[in-house]
């Protein structure tokens, strides 16, 4: 069973650059060395070379590759989305204008808002009881709204065996007749 990875270790970047490093010297496919680190860190080569990857770029940049949200700014960030939430906005649009219209720190925020959502319902409950004392009446963000649409999930209710079949036979009929030039 693979296990599951939420990060990389001091010891798991010493490791990348340490077989890349090899690799260049013996003059070897840097995807050998991607191989090889993950075989032994049970990642997938493709996580491996993304992370060598991100890695270069970012060593181009004097920020660390991951920052970690303080508590304020995890509280902010949700503060932020529910508010525009009561607004009428979406989740996305709320995020990209936090993050300036940087896609990359939007995806950054709106994954953080996801996370909290999973995993600390009762911080979201406090940080909407605070924003109701203040005035601000949020919608539950744990309860559909039935107004939206339900955009790539499956109908609530199925449809019926026999509409699907009137469906394909009128198709076949369509294709019957096109195939006979009946119908331009």
């Amino acid at each position: 069973m693979k296990r599951t990875h939420t990060g990389w270790s001091a010891e798991e970047d010493k490791l990348l650059l340490d077989a890349v490093r090899s690799a260049k010297n013996a003059h070897t496919s840097l995807q050998a060395a991607f191989e090889t680190v993950a075989d032994v860190t049970e990642r997938r080569p493709n996580s491996v070379r993304n992370r060598y990857y991100a890695e270069l770029r970012d060593a181009k940049k004097s920020e660390p590759l991951f920052q970690p949200f303080t508590d304020s700014e995890s509280d902010a960030l949700i503060r932020a989305v529910l508010l525009a939430r009561a607004g009428g906005r979406s989740v996305r649009a709320c995020t990209l204008e936090l993050a300036g219209g940087d896609t990359r720190r939007m995806l950054r925020y709106q994954n953080k808002y996801r996370a909290m959502l999973k995993n600390c319902p009762d911080r979201i409950r406090e940080i909407r009881e605070i924003l109701a004392k203040e005035g601000h009446e949020t919608p539950d963000p744990y309860t559909p709204d039935p107004h939206l649409p339900r955009v790539g999930r499956p109908p609530k209710t199925p449809i019926p065996a026999t509409a699907i079949r009137r469906l394909l036979d009128a198709l076949y009929d369509d294709l019957l007749a096109l195939s006979r030039g009946e119908v331009s």
